[in-house]
């Protein structure tokens, strides 16, 4: 589900909630892109453990959350390539892909909602176990990895 040419273009910030986040083992791929913490966030999902990662699901309710991060891009387009590739995200096959690219509206901690750019768990990805609290951060500093 990629979003229209137009919607893309414009759309510089992007959603973490998992190994991409500060502190984390992916995070350094966004540090050597020079990627700039914007603020935290949230957004409505259902967050589940996949081993070494995590994959959240979306929430049109709005009654689960997925927390995490927002980082400006420095270069959008350049930047999405390099990260699709470590996301699993093919664009000219996203039913074969792990993660699939999205823009979507996240809550930021102001209150305010901004689009940013999210990897939601792919559809062809099984069901796996729910971390019931939505912050992959809070559920690895309780030891929860599996």
């Amino acid at each position: 589900m990629i979003p229209e040419p137009a919607e893309a273009a414009d759309c510089r910030l992007l959603f973490v909630y998992g190994t991409l986040r500060r502190g984390f083992e992916l995070h350094h791929q966004l540090a050597r892109l020079g990627a700039r913490f914007h603020t935290e966030a949230k957004v409505p999902g259902r967050l589940f453990d996949l081993g070494r990662f995590p994959g959240a699901r979306p929430d049109d309710r709005e009654q689960e959350w997925v927390h995490g991060e927002v980082f400006e891009l420095r270069q959008p387009a350049a930047d999405l390539e390099v990260l699709d590739e470590v996301e699993g995200f093919t664009p000219g096959a996203p039913e074969q892909s792990e993660f699939v690219r999205a823009i979507t509206a996240v809550m930021l901690n102001s209150g305010a909602r901004q689009s940013c750019w999210i990897y939601w768990l792919g559809p062809g990805q099984g069901s796996r176990r729910r971390i019931a609290s939505g912050d992959y951060a809070e559920w690895r500093s309780r030891g929860a990895v599996t």
